[in-house]
């Protein structure tokens, strides 16, 4: 199938009736690039494109509506080209993805005193035909390209409607937000979330977090490396390392996955566990989650693999009776471990994939989510696992389940905990039954599928609320009902795939925290505004979630984050700090996924 085609296949699937929409204006910035833009609100936005069609070199965003129009917006170094010259490259991808390509139109002008070189383009094949106005301006370092594309049906209508009022409000400003607070450079980047630990036993929290250099670093405050640390595995470490006392000598441990299919196990000195590395059949991306497993008083070990597997092991490194549980796909998603029906045991909960069920899913190779929730000895628990929806016809997206892990929490207050969940289409919220609950599931514009939540009372009220980032950029924020929390969601204008909570200025209320996209970690209040003295700002993305904690002891409060630039970042946020409701990725050290009831 050509490439053309290929773009335009959700198209086929649409109705070409476009409905014009309430307008807003946000911004889109990371330390590259800085643009806002005029959008109708029921637009679905994504920060992480693909332009299939090729032609926009470097995108950034991608708006779309209906499944009728799109417009993509890129951000080029300009390296000495003339905007003619630039748009000649793009011209060359466009006619090799199609039979047919013309330049209709080229006009020279300015865009809010910026200036442009606007073009129109006609893109066929066989069955289909695309009219492209593609708008290129001239920013200080930077070529920006707008690319406004629909099929020639509905191209009239989309441009008079859409894409004249996106590229006349398009203004391009300068980033001229800092680098701050201090920092621990490593050699890779570093996907891997930090955990805030006494593994010395001084009285002070260490940072703990893996590499993709493949490194297991414990530094002091002062960037100091703790003895007998890093360690280090064969491949990088993405997953997560969870700290608790493994083997009982009254000491923290700490276990962490690694991409050379294995799980390790350290002990405070740096030295390997009994028992360990586990050895599994694939990557371990997944973050090991640590709880008791049969009531015997001593810690077990679960964790995912790419293998499809869900594994458990003790604490001597011995595999735990019945398992690994085996999947339909790659667990990338982290297992959150906590007694589900107050039972007195703990139940195990993960997230996994499989072949989507309907006839399109299946030729397009598209997944649905699987939810699966077993007992202390690996039998799955009844009506487990659940299927989520499957991509159709009407809904391609599907619910497919990547890295988003479960949240375990009593949101009606029934004594029981409901297991929440992230997908490709929105969040779930499932009972014991597997039924859905409340106003759940909720439906995202964006993806939730690689999104790491949290969950908490965020305002005092005894209810919980639950809060995760979507590829759209934007910030979502839910009663225990499933319900809007008011003023939310907010466009972020970056993906704010990791969140926290904590009350970092001693209000009494939750503010939210988020590793994002766009080189920086936020943090927001409950009325949608950035708190002050944010964001904090870094070279490179945020693929972790921030920790946050009082490393020394002083009053002081420190959030810790990992970026792609191969930085550890510290930094001093506040002096007057109440609880925290989410300070980490798992919510604790043990990683349990559960809100503590």
């Amino acid at each position: 199938m050509k490439r053309l085609e290929y773009a335009l296949l959700i198209m086929a699937f649409s109705a070409a009736l476009i409905i014009p929409a309430t307008a807003q204006t946000e911004e889109f910035k990371s330390l590259e690039f800085g643009f806002s833009a005029e959008y109708p609100r029921e637009m679905d936005i994504d920060l992480l494109p693909q332009d299939v069609t090729s032609g926009v070199e470097d995108p950034v965003v991608e708006f779309t509506s209906f499944g009728v129009m799109t417009i993509l917006v890129g951000a080029s170094e300009n390296k000495g080209l003339s905007l003619e010259r630039f748009s000649s490259r793009a011209e060359s991808d466009y006619e090799a993805s199609c039979e047919n390509f013309e330049v209709m139109r080229s006009a020279v002008g300015d865009v809010n005193g910026v200036g442009s070189l606007e073009k129109e383009y006609l893109l066929e094949d066989e069955s289909t035909a695309v009219l492209m106005r593609d708008v290129f301006l001239n920013g200080d370092d930077l070529i920006y390209h707008i690319s406004c594309r629909a099929e020639q049906s509905s191209y009239r209508r989309a441009d008079l409607l859409y894409f004249n009022c996106f590229i006349d409000s398009f203004k391009i400003f300068p980033i001229e937000e800092a680098v701050s607070g201090d920092w621990i450079q490593t050699a890779k980047p570093i996907w891997s979330s930090p955990a805030l630990a006494d593994l010395d036993g001084d009285g002070e929290l260490e940072i703990v977090v893996g590499s993709n250099e493949g490194k297991l670093y414990v530094f002091n405050r002062d960037g100091s490396t703790v003895p007998g640390f890093p360690t280090t595995a064969e491949e990088p470490i993405r997953s997560s390392p969870a700290v608790a006392d493994l083997d009982g000598d009254g000491k923290l441990d700490v276990v962490v996955g690694s991409d050379d299919d294995m799980l390790y196990a350290w002990n405070s000195l740096g030295g390997h566990l009994p028992g360990f590395p586990r050895l599994t059949s694939n990557d371990v991306g997944s973050s090991p989650a640590i709880g008791d497993l049969d009531g015997d008083g001593s810690p077990e070990i679960v964790v995912g693999s790419d293998d499809r597997g869900i594994y458990a092991f003790n604490g001597d490194g011995s595999p735990v009776c019945g398992f690994p549980l085996i999947t339909s796909n790659s667990v990338l998603s982290s297992p959150a471990v906590a007694d589900l029906d107050r039972d007195g045991t703990s139940e195990i909960v993960a997230g996994s994939a499989k072949m989507g069920t309907e006839i399109i899913a299946i030729l397009l190779g598209l997944s649905t989510g699987q939810v699966y929730a077993a007992d202390g000895r690996g039998y799955p628990l009844p009506r487990f696992p659940i299927d989520l929806p499957s991509p159709s016809l009407s809904d391609l997206s599907g619910s497919y389940i990547g890295y988003s892990s479960p949240i375990l929490a009593d949101l009606d207050g029934d004594g029981r905990l409901e297991i929440v969940i992230g997908a490709e289409d929105g969040l779930y919220a499932l009972n014991l039954e597997g039924e859905d609950h409340g106003r759940f599931p909720r439906k995202t514009a964006g993806s939730l599928a690689d999104s790491l939540m949290a969950a908490g009372d965020v305002d005092g009220d005894g209810k919980i609320e639950l809060v995760a980032g979507a590829t759209d950029g934007r910030l979502y924020l839910w009663t225990s009902d499933g319900s809007d929390y008011p003023g939310f969601p907010i466009q972020t204008g970056g993906y704010v795939k990791n969140v926290a909570m904590g009350d970092i200025d001693g209000d009494g209320q939750q503010e939210i925290l988020g590793g994002s996209r766009d080189n920086r970690v936020h943090a927001w209040n409950l009325d949608g505004t950035e708190v002050s003295g944010f964001p904090k700002v870094a070279l490179g993305d945020f693929d972790t979630t921030p920790a946050i904690g009082d490393l020394e002891g002083d009053g002081v409060l420190e959030m810790v984050a990992g970026s792609d630039d191969g930085r550890i970042y510290i930094w001093e946020i506040s002096e007057s700090f109440g609880d925290h409701r989410w300070p980490m990725i798992g919510q604790n050290l043990r990683h349990s996924g559960a809100v503590p009831g």
